[in-house]
């Protein structure tokens, strides 16, 4: 889908994942929802106290994330445009498979999230092909 002027209306209910990720002003809380097709529609997150700057720079930040998606954006561009973005030290954090990921800020911690539900959605589309072929 390319991304175009038309912003898709949210269903009732989506099915979502929240991930915590440990950073240096503390947990960010990332929960990314998906749409019919499996792909993600929309991103909340969460990160100090309501009032913070960090908190409203989290909502913020979420707010532009789920509205491209919504338009069509695709993931892979949204995550090259966040992910090394850096306004805090480096904090390690346990990702599947056993490496660990050095989250460097709010931007670069969505885009881990979302890095991690692509990779999650293209093994489920290989299982399926794979199934398929025999």
């Amino acid at each position: 889908m390319n991304a175009n002027n038309i912003t898709r209306s949210r269903p009732r209910s989506l099915p979502s994942v929240t991930t915590k990720l440990a950073t240096e002003q503390g947990n960010l809380y990332v929960t990314v929802s998906f749409d019919e097709d499996g792909q993600p529609f929309e991103v909340f997150g969460s990160l100090g106290k309501g009032g913070s700057f960090q908190y409203g720079v989290t909502e913020l930040a979420c707010r532009l994330i789920s509205l491209h998606l919504r338009r069509g954006t695709p993931v892979e561009e949204i995550i090259a445009q966040c992910q090394g973005i850096q306004e805090m030290q480096p904090y390690a954090n346990p990702m599947p498979g056993g490496r660990s990921a050095f989250v460097l800020g709010i931007g670069d911690g969505i885009a881990h999230v979302l890095k991690q539900h692509l990779k999650a959605g293209e093994e489920v589309e290989a299982a399926e092909l794979k199934l398929a072929a025999d």
